[in-house]
């Protein structure tokens, strides 16, 4: 057999992340190497610079928090050792604020420090257990910078700036908090919009190694809304403090969470990070001016901080919710459109596909090709589910590398299609018969065994002037295989889509749709016909109820016309329960036809006798009219019967608990044994017309109504004899034996209240009464 590479199979449950995201390690191994370091350097230098811009000063506090982030940042990007660049930068500030070695020192060791804890901490946790949403890493991240990094670099000042620093009313608890505070502050804000700058595809700090994670390749903006809105937030709230009202002022700049909430769920993670870095900077130097306007305590000028603090934190919570909801609906889309063991479009997206490509102005011809394994069920009991699989896998691969293919799709188990570019029926028959000579008849071998595929290949022509829609296609298509695997070797058949083939099938469908919509609205019209019946009491008649449907205009639909488009469409279980309500309830509102009614038989298709819950249906229906059960007859076909005896003795027996009769209609047709009779207890046979008809002409027919007559009355089962319609059939089947007759010559199907009018109350319906026709 065959063995081609298997189509990518997407993980159901998230997308597959990198197979080595971990970064190289140290600033050699980097990108840029030594120029890239300078240029950390410098962007820890200068953030500090912004910093002390934007900041109010704090006690015991030197404001190079912009650099712990710039140091997170470039540690998850490029390894732990590129907290030195940026530590540096931090130190290099301290020395320029400060000219203190003290302070240079502590600054380096307090930026250093908590980033690279960090780092490696979150490297174990996404080797531990990798984050499954982006919510988990927002998370971890969040937590690890609050505690665990920041403490840190709190811990790290508090102790190493000297009081010259940290002035004399301000203790080690308060430097620590204030630290704390404004550290986290500056990773919270500064690493996702540096890793959103600068990322390389790897995703966000926010989300590391998050297989949700958006990539960074593209050139990312701050959302422009949210600037806008900041902006003029701010201008009021230093109007306000203008004009003397501080506490409205302060109170104005908590409209500050709406904003960043409306932009984080809008915006994807790296325009939230660029917005919250850009908007943040002009808030704290708001506040800034504000209080060294007011003249405010330093140590009271820290709510821009934490304000500033909380909202980061919202919107990375809010973001990576509103990411996992975008995730979530984006996997259900392509779920609903993907076939998830082979990569191909399933049916749905395969209609969709089709129907896009039919919608294109100026569209070329297409192919349209389906291939059916058809022993796929015996190759997947005797080999198993997962070599099964493997093979569909190792088909799909094959179709996807068809010249011209423009979609390909595993509509179910064994079954494919594929649309290709073909400008005649020759090319779409030329690719039909390539993939049918690679498929069929090839060994495919397992372990437990092996077996020949059997593959039946079945194509169409869509001309591009077609006026056709996709599930049309499809169904054009499935007729084709159906032909195609009637045929004798090679199974392979492909044809012209034909505006008469199209305008045929939607008749069609039509014409199903009709019937479907006569039998959800009850539309029924009762018939009878009348039956002879010896053991029925004078005035008592025996006949069978038969059905007819009435369409829109209430014109009569007769059996030929719905029967086995019913059967089709499956609706026949909805059409014998509508009978069976019908019939009781008119039996119920006629008591005289009750009274006169000897037996009733009602017909139940293949499809109800497999529901398990007819009987009780059945039941529930008698006992709510009040109809006597051995009034009632269900005929069950032999046919049906053979096809799922299981289900047909377990109705037989449910029914005849209730006291209902049973008759094995059609007896003969199925070519059964008569090891039916000895299993169900039935009251009737009822012989097929197809063995009456001829019964005078033909011996063969005549030997086997009597044997099965002979069998009968050694069951203590009545025969019935279908299709009576002449006398000398009639004279015959007497002679056999059979009492019970049905037929044109004994009464045509009528309206069912016509049968109570015709037949006088005094008068038994028997072979004596003569013939009686019916329109």
């Amino acid at each position: 057999m065959f063995r081609a590479d298997p189509a990518p199979t997407p993980d159901a449950r998230r997308p597959q992340a990198p197979a080595d995201s971990r970064p190289p390690e140290g600033p050699g191994a980097a990108p840029g190497g030594i120029a890239l370091a300078l240029a950390v350097l410098a962007i820890a230098f200068l953030g500090c610079l912004i910093a002390r811009l934007v900041s109010p000063p704090a006690p015991g506090v030197l404001l190079v928090w912009p650099a712990a982030g710039v140091a997170l940042a470039f540690a998850w990007r490029g390894g732990a050792r590129w907290v030195l660049p940026a530590a540096a930068g931090a130190a290099l500030w301290a020395w320029v604020d400060t000219a203190l070695a003290g302070p240079t020192l502590a600054a380096f060791a307090a930026t250093a420090a908590g980033p690279a804890l960090a780092v490696r901490l979150m490297r174990q946790l996404g080797d531990w257990k990798p984050a499954d949403f982006r919510l988990d890493a927002s998370v971890r991240f969040a937590m690890l910078v609050l505690l665990v990094a920041a403490p840190l670099d709190a811990l790290i000042a508090a102790i190493g700036l000297p009081p010259s620093i940290a002035g004399a009313d301000a203790g080690a608890a308060q430097r620590f908090a204030v630290w704390w505070l404004i550290d986290a502050l500056g990773m919270l804000l500064v690493a996702p919009a540096l890793l959103a700058w600068f990322g390389n595809g790897e995703g966000s700090l926010a989300a590391p190694g998050s297989p949700s994670a958006e990539r960074a390749s593209r050139l990312v903006a701050p959302d422009s809304l949210a600037i806008v809105a900041t902006l003029a937030m701010g201008a009021v709230s230093a109007a306000l403090a203008a004009l003397g009202h501080p506490g409205f002022s302060h109170a104005l700049l908590f409209l500050y969470f709406p904003i960043v909430a409306w932009t984080a769920i809008r915006c994807d993670e790296h325009a939230t990070a660029l917005t919250l870095l850009v908007t943040g900077l002009p808030l704290l130097a708001l506040r800034a001016w504000q209080t060294s306007a007011a003249g405010v305590p330093a140590s009271e000028a820290l709510d821009a901080p934490l304000l500033l603090g909380c909202a980061v934190i919202v919107a990375l919570m809010l973001q990576a919710t509103a990411a996992d909801r975008r995730f979530a609906l984006a996997r259900v889309a392509r779920q609903a459109r993907e076939d998830m063991s082979t990569g191909l479009l399933n049916d749905r997206g395969l209609i969709a596909e089709v129907g896009e490509r039919l919608a294109t102005p100026g569209r070329p011809d297409y192919g349209l090709i389906g291939l059916h394994l058809t022993n796929f069920d015996t190759l997947n009991d005797l080999c198993g589910a997962l070599p099964a699989m493997q093979l569909e896998q190792d088909i799909a691969a094959v179709l996807q590398r068809q010249p011209g293919l423009r979609a390909a799709a595993r509509l179910s188990a064994g079954r494919f299609a594929l649309l290709v570019e073909a400008d005649s029926v020759a090319r779409v028959r030329a690719i039909a018969r390539e993939l049918y000579s690679q498929f069929n008849g090839q060994l495919f071998r397992t372990e437990h065994g092996s077996v020949r595929l059997q593959m039946c290949v079945g194509g169409l022509l869509v001309d591009r002037h077609a006026q056709i829609d996709s599930e049309d296609c499809l169904v054009s298509m499935s007729d084709a295989l159906a032909i195609a695997a009637s045929v004798r070797e090679p199974q392979l058949f492909v044809e012209p889509l034909s505006q008469t083939m199209i305008d045929a099938r939607r008749s069609h469908q039509t014409r199903i749709e009709q019937i479907r919509e006569a039998i959800r609205d009850q539309r029924f019209a009762l018939h009878a016909q009348p039956m002879v019946d010896p053991e029925a009491p004078p005035g008592k008649l025996s006949y069978e109820v038969l059905l007819r449907l009435l369409d829109r205009d209430g014109a009569l639909i007769r059996p030929p016309e719905f029967l086995s488009l019913a059967g089709q469409a499956q609706m026949t279980p909805a059409m014998d329960r509508g009978v069976i309500r019908s019939v009781f309830a008119w039996l119920a509102a006629h008591p005289e036809a009750l009274a006169r009614t000897w037996k009733c038989s009602i017909n139940l298709s293949g499809l109800t006798m497999s529901d398990g819950t007819i009987a009780g249906f059945i039941r529930e229906q008698r006992a709510v009219h009040g109809i006597p059960a051995e009034l009632i007859v269900f005929e069950i076909t032999e046919s049906e019967a053979i096809r799922n005896p299981a289900a047909a003795s377990r109705l037989v027996d449910d029914l005849k608990a209730e006291g209902f009769g049973i008759a094995l209609d059609d007896f003969g047709t199925g070519l059964a044994t008569f090891e039916y009779l000895k299993r169900f207890p039935l009251d009737y046979l009822k012989i097929d017309g197809s063995f009456i008809r001829n019964l005078t002409t033909s011996p063969i027919d005549e030997e086997i109504v009597l044997s099965t007559v002979r069998v009968a009355q050694r069951l203590n089962v009545r025969t019935v004899a279908e299709h009576v319609h002449s006398r000398e059939v009639l004279d015959r089947v007497t002679e056999l034996g059979i009492a019970h007759l049905q037929g044109n010559l004994i009464g045509s199907p009528c309206p069912l209240a016509e049968i109570f009018d015709t037949t006088p109350a005094g008068e038994p319906l028997t072979e004596e009464s003569g013939p009686r026709t019916r329109s």
